[in-house]
């Protein structure tokens, strides 16, 4: 549920709910996101606020907009193997998978590295 008076803009908290269904696999890589309207009637916020919550998920490189064809939910990046002394750094953002199974998001620009 989103409340606008608790957890941040309403916005961002739909971007994570969006996030959430795609990190779970409910929005599977390739799959159709719902339309603006579909959002706008399933959460009751201002079309507006769809379309700022869309911007955050396509700046973090979770969804794809074709134009003449739809917003989909971006595909999966190949596993990157990094090595100690390795780094990389994203344009997008990036989803760490914990050994314990945590996930994390991390804004685009984030530098990873590897330690011993």
């Amino acid at each position: 549920m989103i409340t606008p008076d608790r957890e941040g803009a309403a916005y961002r908290q739909l971007a994570g709910i969006l996030r959430d269904r795609i990190s779970s696999g409910e929005l599977p890589p390739g799959q159709r996101m719902p339309s603006e309207k579909d959002l706008h009637d399933e959460f009751g916020l201002a079309r507006e606020t769809v379309r700022r919550a869309l911007a955050v998920l396509r700046a973090e490189g979770l969804i794809d907009v074709r134009h003449g064809h739809g917003t989909f939910v971006a595909e999966a990046p190949g596993r990157i193997e990094l090595r100690p002394g390795d780094s990389a750094t994203s344009t997008a953002a990036v989803t760490v998978t914990r050994a314990n199974g945590d996930t994390e998001t991390y804004p685009a620009g984030t530098t990873l590295a590897v330690t011993t």
